[in-house]
């Protein structure tokens, strides 16, 4: 994957290019350079592409034909998290951005971010409105108008019901404080980042923006959704929708999120209603003879099996696990329409 981020005069954003392991795409990459050029007036900033071991060539080629850019090359595809991590870790200014390679950008939105944190010194990251590349009047799928979660951990988006994209129509134009910011694109603030630690290295991809913006309201911040500020997002380039790795990392990863950062299981009623969820899942899997959703989510069974030991570490290691579970969704009592969202990924 790639990461593009951005250092300004006064601060550094680190705007990465995917949400999942993306070894290639030079034309996803070529498009979002070129809208994000053209559509930043700020002066004396750099971009930053991490390229998670490509094969095609595309990241030397974007070096070639965008020399403005700082090039970083990982060893080993390190995913999201490790990709983001790694272009973070070389950033120096105010602010970071996280950006996927695969959108395409309106005039001074990068601007009406950072204007956003510097008069809200509450609000800890923020995101723009997210609408989708292709139909550009209709909200897109992963970010749409900012994320929230219920407590099981299953998310969702302002903007989207089930598979259903709703149309722009300036309903969600206000300020709106939210759970999480979509890792499509999103700023937060440095400082911030480096206390958190980073993004968690165990999701690889999927949830990890999810994961840090919970820790960050954990310590008492607020995260935003900030409409004046709007990009274009195609998904999905990089895992394929219905995939098997992509429905193994969502079941999975929602564990880990679950497994990490709930505040109380309820006296493990939380994980028993969670898994049954799961078994609801696996039916649905049958019926609707979806090998890859059956088998991504016995595999993600396993591994929660495996690395159980590990599981109990990321917990006990976890020392803002203590958010209130009546600020983690909006509307509340939500569970059976985000899981059925949750689970048609």
């Amino acid at each position: 994957a790639y990461e593009i981020g951005v250092r300004l005069v006064g601060s550094e954003m680190c705007i990465r290019d995917s949400v999942i392991p993306h070894h290639n795409g030079k034309k996803l990459l070529f498009e979002c350079l070129e809208s994000l050029f053209s559509n930043t007036s700020i002066q004396n900033f750099e971009t930053i592409v991490v390229d998670n071991l490509s094969t095609d060539n595309s990241a030397d080629q974007a070096k070639e034909n965008f020399p403005q850019i700082k090039l970083l090359k990982a060893d080993s595809n390190l995913g999201y998290s490790g990709g983001c991590n790694f272009g973070a870790k070389s950033a120096k200014g105010e602010y970071i951005i996280f950006l996927n390679n695969d959108t395409l950008h309106t005039n001074n939105w990068i601007e009406e971010l950072i204007s956003f944190l510097d008069n809200n010194p509450h609000a800890g990251a923020a995101q723009p409105k997210i609408l989708n590349a292709i139909n550009k009047d209709t909200f897109d799928y992963a970010g749409g108008a900012g994320g929230y979660i219920d407590k099981y951990c299953f998310p969702f988006v302002r903007g989207r019901l089930f598979n259903t994209l709703e149309k722009d129509s300036n309903q969600y134009d206000n300020a709106k404080k939210i759970f999480w910011a979509s890792g499509a694109a999103f700023i937060i603030r440095r400082k911030l980042l480096i206390e958190l630690n980073y993004f968690d290295n165990i999701y690889f991809a999927y949830m990890e923006e999810i994961d840090l913006c919970w820790r960050l309201q954990a310590m008492g911040w607020g995260i935003w959704n900030v409409p004046t500020s709007k990009i274009y997002h195609y998904g999905k380039q990089t895992i394929k929708e219905n995939s098997f790795k992509s429905h193994y990392l969502n079941h999975r990863n929602s564990w880990i999120l679950f497994i990490k950062n709930s505040p109380s299981f309820e006296k493990g009623f939380m994980i028993i209603k969670r898994f049954i969820l799961d078994q609801m899942a696996v039916v649905y899997s049958i019926f609707t003879f979806d090998d890859n959703r059956l088998l991504a989510i016995f595999a993600s069974h396993i591994w929660l099996i495996l690395n159980l030991r590990l599981l109990i570490n990321t917990r006990l290691n976890n020392h803002l696990r203590h958010l209130s579970l009546i600020h983690i969704s909006e509307p509340t009592r939500r569970t059976p329409i985000s899981y059925a969202v949750f689970c048609l990924k």
